[in-house]
């Protein structure tokens, strides 16, 4: 009974091994495609943003990889609107992710990247960032992000500084940040990648790239192999054991 026992248990845990091996593989086989997406979309010349049939935050959700990191272009008005996307890191230190509210040509409110600033010790006041006032004409990329499966509540604290109405949000969470505003908002974010501001623009389209997936499922086949090479050995050796007990007899 207990040699049945322990010979399910091994085909369970070396079949469970090697799933995840496979998993990791698919993964990296993914991300592969993306990456040659995304090198392959910025080489793109900039689409005029007036061209794009997005839909707002109200509408149905837009098709993630049809615009993710699609370059673009046109002219927006600023509106005296910022949030601050908290718990951010940039290069060791920790602050916010600062989107201004801006209109288009067509009345679409976007939010735009100003850029990163590192945080102060005083929670109960917000970092000093130059907004945009003037028309604009920008030239960047459309992103946004997965929502969480654990959290995408904005958990809004309201600021304001003169005209400027601020938002410390924990989320970049589209939809709920026009119920805040109560106006509907493009699904996607624009990142300039010209010199439309001097703060910070980090990109990390990807959480992790190909080659850890790829080295993950490298660890995983490597496990079973191990745990298949520890098996045969107890195997064998339980054969000697018996042969010997044989030969006693």
């Amino acid at each position: 009974m207990k040699f049945w026992i322990g010979g399910v248990l091994t085909v369970v845990v070396f079949s469970a091994l090697v799933n995840l091996g496979l998993w990791q593989r698919q993964r990296g086989d993914d991300k592969t495609m993306i990456e040659t997406m995304l090198a392959e979309r910025a080489q793109l010349p900039p689409r005029s943003l007036l061209s794009l049939e997005i839909p707002v935050t109200s509408d149905h959700p837009a098709t993630y990889m049809e615009w993710f990191a699609l370059p673009v272009f046109g002219e927006l008005q600023p509106l005296p609107t910022v949030f601050y996307l908290d718990n951010q890191t940039v290069d060791g230190r920790i602050g916010y992710l600062v989107l201004q509210l801006m209109v288009d040509n067509s009345s679409r409110h976007w939010l735009v990247e100003l850029g990163f600033v590192a945080g102060t010790d005083d929670r109960r006041k917000l970092p000093e960032v130059s907004v945009i006032t003037k028309p604009v004409a920008v030239t960047g990329r459309l992103y946004q992000k997965m929502q969480s499966v654990l959290s995408s509540d904005l958990y809004t604290e309201t600021f304001g500084v003169g005209d400027v109405s601020q938002y410390r949000v924990q989320n970049l969470n589209l939809e709920a940040m026009a119920e805040v505003i109560q106006q509907p908002i493009v699904r996607w974010v624009i990142q300039p990648t010209d010199d439309l501001t001097s703060y910070v623009h980090p990109w990390k389209p990807l959480s992790m790239n190909a080659k850890k997936h790829y080295g993950y499922a490298f660890q995983w086949f490597a496990m079973a192999f191990v745990f298949a090479g520890l098996i045969l050995v107890v195997l064998i050796r339980r054969m000697k054991v018996n042969t010997w007990s044989v030969k006693e007899r």
